[in-house]
């Protein structure tokens, strides 16, 4: 793995874990970081969707001249398209799998194709309804022909005991992985497979599960379940442990990375040798120790890198007076052969450097806890760092309580300097403007807060910029219900609609 295929990973998978949720409500690039040039130069309808509530976000792929766009439909069918890029017209495969109210916004899609052209669809199953029924568990489709949507087999992707909770693909260097949770939130462990063009097997990348609870916990690892392919050349994980299906059970966040490109050897930030499964008792992994309770929220955690591909890892927990704030983290590794003041020798391991962003009074509240979808977005939204120049680097803060803003930092402590106003980028701000006119009524039990319809912009899951040129899919729908029913009225299926966005001057 090369380190501009490995960035190229990052990129793909930041835009995905990171910049999918900040785009859901609007939110603006800092002024003069995007190109002033950037610009829609197209658009095409894909069909009508479910709009009533969020669920799995859509998949948008390009590749090989063709695009894919994998949804659920207006009737909650798991659909993919597929068209041409020098043709508006779409084909269309709808399987035998319908959404229903208990996975809503869990109805996880994966999409990938391989080295041979073989297409492959994954959904995690939690309530979906599948006819005919296929025991016990999996949903995991591939494509009979190449690059042909017309007929795909159902197939076990590990074995007839398998469940595949969480499916997520990813491709590095050509390769997809595949990762999975094994057992339920608070009781899972997490497998990590790689897929065999060859053979057309998937195999396991390692002799054990990656992360192990014990039967006691489960654990949230930061990007969908993969280990994050970063510009050092190595693999990061990024993880927290939760013990129960509630969202305030999270505690202890946890990082490793690999020895090179290796996935077969792992190291602490300290350089300490680790060796999978990774579980709890993992000490020497922790960057923040915060107990159940103590603020840690599962999508709220980032892994990025500053100017000297330093890894910085963003999160959420409650400060010392109970207060909401954003936190980044760096390790800052010591001096091998440092001399003491006995004069001998020492090897000063290093820590964790830990800086909070905000200077929040804002209180999350019991809305914190709670099972289901909750609406955790429509709350706190943070980003990871970037690269601003000067010694600086940028991140992008919001809670309910303030406007959305740009914190600067020094690069070299971590600590902040000032606030920055985000300056609109225009084709994006036009698009999150709802199409639909219907006002979600609030529902507290569902921690739905009612007003417009909600609007995600999704990246091209390749990541790729096509010779300046980036496809987003438009998605407008009512937002995370908690897995329940949404009484009615309903609003009427919206548009899903790709965008080409133009970069060039």
């Amino acid at each position: 793995m090369t380190k501009s295929t490995s960035k190229q990973a990052f990129i793909t998978r930041w835009c995905l874990a990171v910049l999918t949720p900040l785009l859901l409500f609007g939110c603006s690039d800092r002024s003069g970081t995007d190109e002033p040039s950037a610009k829609i130069i197209g658009q095409i309808d894909v069909a009508p969707v479910w709009s009533v509530h969020r669920t799995g976000p859509p998949q948008l792929l390009t590749r090989d001249g063709r695009q894919y766009v994998a949804y659920y439909d207006h009737d909650r069918f798991l659909t993919l398209a597929q068209r041409e890029l020098d043709s508006s017209q779409w084909k269309y495969h709808r399987f035998p799998v319908q959404m229903d109210w208990q996975t809503g916004a869990h109805a996880q899609l994966s999409l990938a194709i391989d080295r041979q052209g073989y297409i492959h669809v994954a959904c995690y199953r939690r309530r979906l309804q599948q006819e005919p029924p296929m025991p016990p568990r999996p949903i995991y489709y591939r494509s009979v022909a190449p690059h042909s949507i017309d007929e795909f087999e159902q197939l076990y992707m590990v074995s007839e005991d398998e469940r595949t909770d969480y499916p997520t693909f990813t491709t590095v260097d050509g390769t997809i992985f595949f990762s999975f949770r094994d057992g339920g939130s608070g009781r899972g462990d997490h497998y990590f497979y790689r897929y065999d063009d060859d053979r057309r097997l998937w195999e396991q990348v390692l002799d054990t599960p990656l992360l192990d609870g014990r039967g006691e916990m489960s654990a949230y690892m930061y990007g969908g379940g993969l280990p994050l392919a970063g510009p050092d050349g190595r693999w990061h994980l990024l993880w927290m442990w939760r013990d129960t299906p509630d969202h305030a059970t999270n505690h202890s966040l946890s990082y490793a990375r690999t020895v090179g490109s290796d996935l077969a050897q792992w190291e602490s930030a300290a350089g300490v040798p680790v060796t999978p499964p990774f579980t709890i008792d993992n000490t020497e992994l922790l960057v923040d120790g915060a107990p159940p309770g103590g603020g840690l929220s599962n999508p709220l955690k980032a892994m990025s890198w500053d100017s000297a591909d330093r890894v910085v890892i963003s999160y959420h927990r409650f400060d010392e007076t109970g207060a909401s704030q954003i936190f980044n983290a760096r390790f800052d590794g010591g001096n091998e052969g440092r001399i003491d003041q006995e004069g001998k020798k020492r090897l000063d391991k290093g820590k964790w450097t830990v800086v909070p962003a905000t200077r929040w009074d804002f209180i999350w509240g019991e809305s914190y806890s709670g099972t289901g979808a909750l609406n955790i977005f429509g709350t706190i939204r943070m980003s990871g760092i970037t690269p601003a120049g000067s010694g600086e680097l940028t991140q992008m803060v919001w809670n309910r309580e303030e406007e959305e803003a740009i914190v600067v930092l020094d690069e070299e402590t971590l600590q902040p300097i000032r606030l920055e106003t985000p300056q609109p980028t225009e084709w994006k701000q036009m698009l999150t403007i709802p199409e639909s006119d219907f006002q979600i009524e609030p529902i507290p039990d569902l921690r739905r807060t009612g007003g417009p319809m909600q609007v995600e912009l999704l990246s091209d899951s390749q990541g790729l910029d096509l010779d300046g040129v980036s496809w987003y899919l438009r998605w407008e729908h009512g937002g995370a219900n908690r897995d329940r029913p949404v009484p009615e009225p309903w609003p009427e299926p919206t548009m899903l609609r790709v965008y080409k966005i133009s970069n060039a001057e």
